[in-house]
């Protein structure tokens, strides 16, 4: 009776021990597995450096790799059928002046200074939606509830628009906000602010949150050092800092402080965007080139370095396309209040 309860007991334990060798092998295979596939997936992220620009002497917007080859990753255009933009509302789009990477850099804001505005996937290339603001728009923020901000210069007013992705070029629009030469608008997720730069005053708006009445109202007003106030953008990687640019200098400003901190003096530039480490901070300085007085055909970095060129290019704003997490919750999707 004891020899066969030992043997039981062998084969038993030999079993067990077979199951969880296999079973540890087979954790051991899907772990390996999942972590080659994270890799890859941070190695071609680490890889790929794209620079969304608005390249106004083509009538369009590209994405620039210029870690492969300098690579034209993607392209879109108003005029082209897949932006399902309607004929008359084509002309909205002439010189387009800003492109933001929205909505985990799945989507474009994109403002022109024909007076629209669109919201883009990046996938389809199709405006999703898209409107009329007029006035020079310079620039168009994303606010929390899904409704869009838009900053025209000409004009000098703020606009909000009731996003509805069912409804193109009709849009409820909430009353202007009258702000003389205003160029920009960024919303500051952390202090619930809209910020905005025009002429020589930087400003912050509260934000009702409202769908279908929506009411910016002004909290604080700076003066700026200097006037004619041009690109405003989140520093990278910061909570409290907004690059910031006028006629002739480059500004870092503290939200929490309200210090203006001087970075470079240099004249004409029309957008500044850094990264994380590894990504030069990018200016597109106006030299003439590119068909108007405020294109360039150039990409530098802070200290006049080179980073894209192409003559056949009339480049306006340029960005990283990099999540921004000054303005925008971790893991945001496209969404509207309306729907």
């Amino acid at each position: 009776m004891r020899k066969i309860f030992s043997v039981s007991l062998l084969f038993s334990l030999l079993f067990a021990l077979g199951c969880k060798k296999e079973s540890s092998q087979s954790a051991a295979t899907d772990n390996a597995a999942e972590l080659l596939t994270t890799q890859a997936l941070a190695t071609e992220e680490a890889t790929a450096k794209e620079i969304v620009i608005c390249d106004q002497k083509n009538a369009r917007i590209v994405m620039v790799d210029v870690a492969n080859g300098n690579k034209i990753t993607w392209e879109w255009k108003p005029t082209a059928s897949y932006a399902m933009i309607r004929s008359g509302a084509q002309g909205w789009f002439t010189n387009l002046s800003e492109a933001k990477p929205v909505y985990s850099s799945k989507y474009i804001l994109a403002t022109a200074s024909g007076g629209g505005v669109a919201i883009i996937n990046v996938s389809s290339k199709k405006a999703i939606w898209y409107d009329y603001a007029g006035g020079n728009t310079h620039s168009a923020e994303l606010l929390p509830n899904g409704n869009v901000v838009t900053a025209s210069t000409t004009g000098g007013y703020l606009l909000i628009f009731t996003v509805d992705s069912y409804i193109n070029d009709d849009s409820k629009q909430g009353g202007k906000v009258a702000f003389e030469d205003v160029h920009n608008v960024v919303w500051d997720k952390t202090n619930k602010l809209l910020w905005a730069a025009g002429k020589d005053k930087l400003k912050a708006f509260s934000y009702n949150n409202s769908c279908g009445s929506p009411v910016l109202t002004l909290k604080k007003t700076y003066t700026m050092p200097q006037g004619n106030a041009h690109d405003l953008f989140p520093v990278y990687g910061s909570t409290t800092d907004l690059w910031l640019t006028n006629s002739g200098h480059i500004y870092k400003f503290n939200v929490s402080t309200g210090a203006f901190t001087l970075v470079k003096t240099i004249s004409g530039v029309k957008s500044v965007c850094n990264g994380p480490s590894g990504y030069a901070t990018i200016l597109d300085v106006a030299n003439g080139n590119g068909g108007e007085s405020w294109r360039t055909d150039v990409i530098t970095d802070l200290n006049g370095a080179t980073v894209y060129k192409n003559t056949s290019f009339g480049m306006y704003k340029l960005r990283w396309k990099l999540v921004n997490s000054f303005s925008y919750p971790s893991g945001d999707s496209f969404h509207e209040c309306t729907h």
